[in-house]
């Protein structure tokens, strides 16, 4: 279908969800502008905003299948858009419990601050070369839900395949690792 200005968000969302990714551009171009004036309300600032609107529009993409209409797409997008504006500011805050200027450390050593490259690291290697051993689509499922903390349904849409077969990846990742680990 072509698209227009005048397509309605449930019809942009169908023609999306049928593979036409310029109707995900202008379901964007739509919504961005209201979006990143709710993500500054989180962020206070520009740059942080864009990055919150920037994930919440990345969850809508590999999540839009699950888009149930009971409210508008607006409604969706805006409770996304709040979701990862609290995930920042919970990242935030970690952030800032970890500040040089906390004065909760009353000497000059700052055990947050303390970084030996060396210690651990004959198990960074052990573990390395344990993740040599996966194939790359083991790695990649592991990788991106165990490290990276997306969500099942997440990566299987964007490798394009089916929830289970992301399970199933992941869990012989896990067990070659385990036995590679011991």
């Amino acid at each position: 279908m072509p698209l227009s200005p005048d397509h309605s968000d449930e019809e942009l969302v169908d023609a999306f969800i049928e593979g036409d990714n310029k109707a995900f551009s202008a379901i964007v171009e739509r919504h961005r502008k209201r979006l990143t004036t709710v993500a500054r309300r989180y962020t206070r600032n520009e740059y942080d905003a864009q990055d919150v609107v920037q994930e919440a529009f990345l969850r809508a993409s590999c999540n839009l299948h699950n888009y149930r209409r009971e409210s508008a797409l607006s409604t969706w997008l805006h409770r996304l858009v709040k979701n990862t504006g609290y995930d920042y500011l919970n990242h935030r805050a970690n952030r800032e419990n970890a500040s040089l200027d906390s004065d909760d450390f009353a000497d000059d050593r700052n055990p947050l601050l303390a970084h030996n490259p060396s210690e651990n690291l004959a198990e960074q290697l052990v573990v390395r070369e344990a993740m040599e051993l996966l194939r790359q689509d083991q790695r990649e499922a592991l990788m991106l839900t165990d490290v990276a903390g997306f969500r099942v349904n997440e990566v299987a849409t964007a490798q394009g395949v089916k929830p289970g077969t992301v399970k199933s990846r992941r869990a012989r990742a896990r067990e070659v690792l385990r036995e590679a680990i011991g």
